[in-house]
């Protein structure tokens, strides 16, 4: 389905997350957003509001996804109950998927998110519709044939005949990729900063910039680092736009970008004020490049 064919209702408790996937949906095309920090007047919106596509953080709040999902498969009095369901959440295991699947999700994709990641993912589930089962015990698409995962821990889908069911660990440092060694959060930082003024001059070297992004998400994911999870995140995007940029107008957003993330990873963690503002500095930063798209 295309992109400006979809209406999509997200959910998510947190302002800045919210703003990144909103952000990237905006990137992608999508006209049609409706964002909700509340849970419960999410669902009231969705009787007059005919989404297609619900994106919903597991971490609700009072009540988590599954029981929400679950919840708004049986609404009778909602729009579209038959939306495709995206729960995303930072605690990716097989038992969250199989909690997720028999709610009637139908993806569970890991945080951090990257564009690449969230996009596929609804292309993925919206390309192979699923019968809708409308059963006293269950509503929801078929779960026979398990349910979509992607991002952080994801290996594809998991079904019920999944016999392993052990959580993913998150690094306790970055994980070597692409042959490449493992490499301290510094050295993860440095390369970065390397990788990044090398795709400035030479647009081919996209994918060793995202490469060294992923080292340093990691770190951000294992320590839990709120404001540089959303600078990485915007890094991402960056990286994905870039094409189709002017190439000053490129060269200003990656710098922006690099030089946020060098200065998150200097400061301390409990300077949180000055880490938020870099982080919505550099949020910006790339919402103002995305304006500027070239001719």
């Amino acid at each position: 389905m295309n992109e400006k064919l979809w209406s999509v209702c997200v959910i998510e408790p947190n302002k800045y997350e919210a703003q990144i996937v909103q952000d990237m949906l905006w990137n992608a095309g999508v006209p049609n957003i409706r964002v909700f920090t509340d849970a419960a007047l999410a669902m009231d919106s969705l009787e007059g509001f005919n989404a297609n596509i619900v994106l919903a953080t597991f971490e609700l709040g009072k009540q988590d996804a599954a029981a929400w999902t679950r919840a708004f498969r049986r609404n009778h009095r909602a729009a579209n109950r038959k939306a495709a369901v995206f729960i995303l959440s930072g605690s990716f295991s097989r038992s969250l998927a199989e909690t997720c699947r028999h709610a009637g999700a139908n993806a569970l994709i890991g945080k951090p998110i990257s564009n690449k990641a969230l996009l596929d993912t609804i292309k993925k589930v919206l390309s192979a519709p699923r019968e809708f089962i409308d059963a006293e015990g269950y509503v929801g698409p078929c779960r026979r044939a398990g349910i979509v995962t992607a991002g952080t821990g994801a290996t594809g889908s998991t079904s019920k005949r999944r016999k392993a069911d052990k959580p993913v660990e998150k690094p306790a440092a970055a994980p070597a990729a692409g042959g490449m060694p493992s490499l301290t959060f510094e050295q993860a930082v440095g390369a970065l900063a390397a990788a990044t003024n090398q795709f400035k001059v030479d647009p081919s070297a996209a994918a060793t910039c995202e490469a060294a992004l992923r080292f340093v998400q990691a770190y951000a994911v294992a320590g839990k680092d709120q404001p540089m999870m959303r600078a990485c995140a915007a890094f991402a995007q960056q990286i994905i736009a870039t094409k189709s940029l002017p190439a000053d107008v490129a060269r200003v957003a990656l710098d922006a970008c690099v030089n946020a993330v060098t200065e998150l990873a200097r400061l301390k963690l409990d300077e949180g004020a000055k880490r938020e503002e870099i982080a919505e500095g550099v949020r910006q930063a790339v919402a103002k490049a995305a304006m500027q798209k070239a001719a």
